[in-house]
């Protein structure tokens, strides 16, 4: 029988993103995809700070950014007007990211980009043509059941398998699950098209005047633009994909002229996530535990975003630690993710624009020139950008401190050498454990804290001082104050940086112990205390 430790059924983005997250940390893998290639479709387009985060993590965000089109501000234009009606300004997310915008790049992109890795990192064989048939959790594992190209079917065990398969998951149907939740009552039409003239010179994205409804055009890349369309009371899903349908809605919004329609879809919106993402052995990532409105464009990222959380977490229970700890955790935190962020987010965005009243569009100029002399911009790009996302109800946090449960704020820093880095760039694939110092009390001894943890060779322990001019010999230095005051913690903190960039441990002053259960816990390698 074929064996890996993980078995991925599904090759899209997501599933792509997992094997290669556990490619870096050593974990092999067996992929499975049903179709034959990949899908030259183009799907989704934006990828968000928090995913551009974790590709730099995983040393492919260079790739990514040269491939695509990083927006760092953008002007929204109305159809035949010489003047953009608003503009957002993204330089904040430099500020609070090494992510300096939103990257416009085509999911099949994406897919190929992402395979390509995965491919070179020599830890994942890829399965085109096969499709998965069913499956047994046995004592030691799965058993999965795929049929090839060729119609043969062979069985392939793993410790654990991951479906992400999509929103039609046969890993989610075979678990008995459905997507629970609501579908909005609007359908959407979606359409690619080329226009090979000066047209394709139009500012962008470009919004239609309309009465009633919404319709857009985003520019993906050269000569190829996508155009996002509401149907229209009464109009079937037939009538919509018409070629004059089509020409109608790109005449309106582009000018009259001609164009090639490369690939239009109708689809209803939905807000749906499953009841669980995990059963024993077998786990849920991405469209196949939850789907959401693609307003706001977070679908494909909190999928990626699952396989970040989810690959150190399957790494360390193949190494020994607590895998109902570790596993339990996955569930909870990316649930409640999903539900209280993701969906509360984009559910927002699709009542407002999208289903709201002709006059609350109106007031979009007005809110776009008052976000950034309101001061409010900071407030929102977090939550536009994906870096906000907070974890409270997990079998792995413990401790006390402000950013427990988040993303650990990241910044500039100055190694021991004099080079510059960001803090982030400190974890992955293994955790960090901080050790703030001002100066004012006595230092930490690293080398009694190093020993302590000799059981965890990938953990770095790094003293963090707020500034060069008071930092010792081998420690981290803050390149800003900001930094030092964002984390506030005061001389004697600790906190843990988990493998994904998020605080499972934080104590002030602990002792030893406290330092060895609260690092320990975090990782799994302990039960969780009271």
């Amino acid at each position: 029988m074929n064996d890996a430790p993980v078995l991925i059924v599904g090759g899209g983005p997501v599933g792509l993103s997992l094997a290669l997250a556990l490619a870096r940390q050593q974990v092999k893998t067996v992929l499975f995809e049903a179709k034959t290639e990949l899908d030259p479709h183009s799907r989704a387009l934006g990828i968000l700070p928090r995913t551009l985060e974790i590709f730099r993590n995983w040393g492919i965000y260079d790739q990514f950014v040269n491939a695509g089109e990083l927006l760092r501000r953008v002007d929204l234009w109305v159809a035949g007007k010489t003047k953009p009606f608003g503009a957002v300004d993204l330089s904040i997310f430099k500020r609070i990211s090494s992510a300096g915008g939103v990257l416009i790049l085509p999911q099949n992109r994406t897919e190929e980009l992402l395979l390509e890795a995965v491919k070179s990192s020599g830890f994942t064989e890829v399965l085109f043509g096969c499709q998965a048939t069913g499956f047994e959790q046995v004592s030691d594992g799965v058993t999965l059941k795929v049929t090839g190209p060729g119609g043969a079917s062979e069985a392939y065990h793993g410790r654990y398998l991951v479906g992400c398969d999509g929103a039609r998951s046969a890993i989610r149907a075979a678990l008995g699950w459905e997507l629970q939740g609501k579908t909005y009552p609007t359908r959407m039409l979606l359409g690619d098209i080329r226009l090979q003239d000066d047209r394709d010179q139009l500012p962008w994205p470009l919004l239609a005047p309309l009465q009633r409804g919404a319709l857009a055009g985003i520019r993906y890349e050269p000569q190829h633009w996508r155009f996002i369309a509401t149907m229209e009371p009464g109009e079937s899903d037939e009538a919509a994909v018409e070629p004059a349908s089509i020409e109608r809605r790109v005449h309106q919004l582009f000018g009259a002229g001609p164009f090639e329609c490369l690939w239009s879809s109708v689809f209803h919106i939905h807000c749906r996530t499953s009841p669980h993402f995990r059963q024993g052995n077998v786990l849920l990532a991405g469209d196949a535990g939850h789907i959401n409105s693609p307003a706001g464009g977070q679908g494909m990222n909190s999928g990626i975003q699952d396989a970040h959380n989810l690959a150190w977490k399957l790494a360390r229970a193949l190494a020994g630690a607590d895998a109902e700890a570790l596993l339990t955790s996955y569930e909870s935190e990316r649930r409640e993710v999903i539900v209280k962020t993701v969906d509360s987010y984009t559910d927002f965005l699709t009542r407002t624009i999208l289903l709201g009243p002709s006059f609350i569009r109106k007031l979009a100029p007005a809110a776009l020139w008052a976000l950034p002399r309101l001061g409010l911009i900071s407030m929102v790009a977090p939550r536009a950008g994906m870096l906000d996302a907070a974890y409270s109800r997990s079998a792995i946090l413990s401790g006390r401190g402000p950013w427990l449960g988040k993303r650990a704020p990241d910044g500039d820093l100055v190694d021991p050498t004099g080079k510059n880095l960001r803090l982030l760039d400190l974890v992955g694939p293994g955790p960090a454990l901080l050790l703030f110092d001002d100066g004012r009390l006595p230092s930490w001894n690293q080398g009694e804290i190093s020993q302590l943890f000799q059981d965890i060779h990938d953990l770095r322990v790094a003293a963090l001082f707020p500034s060069e001019t008071i930092r010792k010999d081998g420690a981290y230095a803050c390149a800003s104050d900001a930094l030092w005051k964002q984390w506030a913690v005061s001389g004697g903190s600790a906190a843990l940086l988990r493998p994904d960039g998020y605080v499972g441990w934080m104590g002030r002053r602990p002792t030893p112990e406290e330092l060895d259960s609260g690092v320990k816990q975090a990782l799994g390698m302990v039960p969780r205390q009271g």
